[in-house]
């Protein structure tokens, strides 16, 4: 089977083809869901999100502009409908168990097993720092460190003034600092 372009899928879909958006989804579900994960913590409410971001560009499909990249187009409209829902819902206690790898540095074969040990630890202390942010602070945090968004596709997202990322990125970096103190020593 040949293996159309996103663009491709895209015409095809708005031309009827219902196959052409499974073939999207079927490309795209891991990196949706990764990203409702990231800011969800919660496996369950990861899946929802994707489902309803997968839902919601498809109702906006036909406003994509073909002249530019699909991904980046369908990654924003996925981004805002997590946002739109982490702002609707009320902030609640993560456990633990469901913190997710921050960072995820997988140690060079050559190391030592107390190497890996140690970095599977830091790992975690950063996970459950950045899982005890606020929303105004986790956000930003995830998108830029590990979605790689610019800070102008944060404000975009976020629908806020490029300065107000900028703010709580240093916020968030500072709380994060304390709070891995915090955990470091046992706090």
């Amino acid at each position: 089977m040949e293996i159309l372009a996103d663009e491709a899928l895209v015409k095809l879909c708005l031309e009827g083809d219902c196959t052409a958006f499974a073939e999207i989804v079927n490309r795209y579900q891991k990196q949706i869901f990764s990203l409702a994960y990231r800011l969800t913590n919660q496996v369950e409410d990861a899946q929802d999100l994707a489902q309803e971001a997968f839902l919601k560009i498809y109702q906006v499909l036909d406003k994509y502009d073909t002249s530019r990249p699909f991904f980046p187009w369908m990654y924003k409209v996925a981004t805002n409908v997590c946002y739109t829902a982490l702002r609707k819902k009320p902030q609640e206690e993560i456990p633990l168990d469901k913190v997710i790898e921050f960072a995820p540095t997988v140690p060079q074969a050559a190391t030592q097993p107390e190497d890996y040990t140690e970095v599977k630890e830091t790992q975690r202390l950063v996970q459950q720092a950045l899982a005890q942010l606020p929303e105004k602070y986790k956000v930003p945090m995830v998108l830029r460190y590990l979605e790689d968004m610019t800070y102008q596709q944060i404000a975009d997202v976020m629908e806020v003034p490029i300065t107000t990322i900028e703010t709580r990125l240093f916020r968030g970096r500072s709380l994060l600092q304390k709070r891995l103190k915090n955990l470091e020593r046992g706090v």
